[in-house]
């Protein structure tokens, strides 16, 4: 099986470490626009070989793995879109899929597949905020899930062959809607970079920040890493612009809030505020736990793991699929 990943960085060179394969049965295609990370991901063994050239990267690959910024989607889409074979599964992991399958359906010949994967990351690694190759990890995705969205007509075999890679790679498949998970990504993504990026605006240009920030210290630093560190400001915006709707319903839940928490102080109601951030305490403890654990019940996915047919089984489905429809065709 030849997969492509197309963008070296943390995510790519993860997804590239936890597919080696044990026998040689999976072949590692990667490319990036820098090729000095494409040297780093073959020198730590994320990847088999790189190439430079998009065409020669995805040329004949069973699936290609798009990990790269929301804002770099449809370019790449447009520049590979006729290179991709017959039977070709085309794998992104923005946060914005109802986006990009509206780019997918307008740039990608019939008989290519679109699959979004959402990815859970192994919460060992929740707090560290480093990037690129050498933060990669072979474990990255253990004991979590990946969310696997598909448009109607989304062959069966597609579907098996995403469940072996999830199963590969250590997490566990959740196949969703792509409306239900662009609002769950909003959620748990999408806003806290946002608020992130507001605490940050919005101190900074105070009058007070100048003696402020000798005192800013762990509580700023850790609120601003999402802005800082985890996405670029193009990105970000292209992100909220994606999922609008989304974004704005968010937003406007955390408006009432506020002014809610404003007319609290104001009018010196003390105890109903500190029951609010007692909850709001409480939750985060909650989910923190929860989190840690990622102890997620399996049947909630809908499928069992010895349902999951080992990848030879899926790669030959795959094949005899294309064949068919190749013949159909003819």
């Amino acid at each position: 099986m030849k997969i492509t990943i197309i963008g070296l960085g943390k995510t790519g060179c993860s997804l590239g470490l936890a597919l080696r394969g044990k026998a040689g049965d999976i072949q590692r295609i990667g490319h990036d626009r820098e090729i000095s990370i494409a040297k780093e991901a073959q020198k730590v063994g994320a990847i088999d070989r790189y190439t430079i050239n998009l065409y020669e990267a995805v040329q004949n690959a069973d699936v290609v793995f798009l990990a790269i910024p929301l804002d770099q989607v449809r370019e790449t889409i447009e520049q590979i879109a006729q290179d991709l074979k017959e039977g070709a599964v085309l794998v992104e992991l923005s946060p914005a899929k109802q986006k990009v399958w509206q780019w997918m359906s307008e740039l990608i010949p019939p008989n290519r597949y679109y699959v979004g994967w959402n990815l859970a990351i192994n919460p060992a690694y929740l707090q560290d905020s480093n990037k690129g190759v050498n933060a990669s990890r072979q474990d990255y995705f253990h004991q979590g899930v990946v969310a696997v969205t598909a448009p109607q007509g989304t062959p069966a075999e597609v579907y098996d062959l995403m469940g072996e890679l999830i199963r590969r790679i250590g997490a566990q498949p959740l196949f969703a809607d792509m409306i239900e998970m662009d609002g769950v990504l909003a959620e748990a993504q999408v806003i806290p970079q946002l608020l992130s990026a507001l605490m940050v605006y919005t101190l900074t240009r105070q009058p007070g920040w100048r003696e402020a920030r000798k005192f800013a210290a762990q509580d700023f630093w850790k609120m601003g890493l999402p802005v800082g560190k985890s996405i670029s400001a193009t990105e970000l915006s292209h992100t909220l612009f994606a999922n609008r709707e989304t974004v704005e319903r968010l937003i406007n839940e955390i408006l009432t809030v506020l002014v809610e928490w404003r007319e609290q102080i104001q009018e010196g109601e003390i105890e109903t505020l500190t029951r609010s951030l007692l909850d709001a305490q409480q939750r985060f403890e909650k989910w923190q736990s929860e989190r840690m654990a990622a102890d997620w019940v399996l049947e909630e996915t809908g499928i069992r793991r010895e349902d999951i047919p080992t990848s030879g089984e899926v790669f030959g489905r795959l094949i005899g699929f294309g064949y068919r429809k190749k013949r159909e065709k003819e």
